[in-house]
């Protein structure tokens, strides 16, 4: 989402929640489990057949991650529409265009955009709402994905994201 957090290159910029945060998110990525034939099934009834190309292209902890973020906001947001639902899973597929592992993300966030890989982990944004056009997602999914649109919908996002 817009106002996600990016590397800046140094950890002495990013603040304690943002530490925290990527902390949460390292180990989480380290012992993702396996999708399940009903969170696969779940998604596969949300997200057109493009959208579920892309989807298909995360790694394992990209995929759990978007399954956790999805989970969240059903629970922020229990009538949301299948866009926000979208954006929900795919929120991270500009990440897929860079192919790091966690180390490598880790890396990354320290170091910074020094590399062609690092440097389209950090533009993950810009690239996953590129990708996502490309599939023909709606105007409202990538609106969202842009940080605009439905007050009520971004903030349920970022709150889902906020792990």
């Amino acid at each position: 989402m817009h106002n996600r957090i990016r590397g800046q290159g140094w950890v002495a910029n990013l603040s304690k929640f943002q530490l925290i945060h990527l902390c949460k998110r390292f180990f989480s990525s380290l012992f993702a489990r396996d999708i399940s034939v009903e969170e696969f099934s779940r998604v596969h009834s949300i997200l057109s057949v493009n959208e579920m190309d892309l989807w298909k292209s995360y790694q394992k902890f990209d995929k759990r991650h978007s399954i956790v973020v999805l989970n969240r906001l059903n629970a922020f947001m229990p009538h949301a529409g299948r866009e926000v639902h979208v954006a929900a899973l795919l929120h991270d597929i500009g990440k897929s265009d860079s192919r790091l592992g966690v180390l490598s993300r880790v890396i990354a966030t320290i170091v910074g955009p020094r590399t062609g890989r690092f440097s389209r982990y950090h533009h993950h944004e810009e690239i996953g709402i590129e990708l996502l056009e490309a599939a023909g997602c709606s105007e409202v999914t990538i609106s969202l994905l842009k940080g605009i649109g439905d007050p009520q919908a971004l903030a349920a996002l970022s709150d889902a994201d906020n792990i």
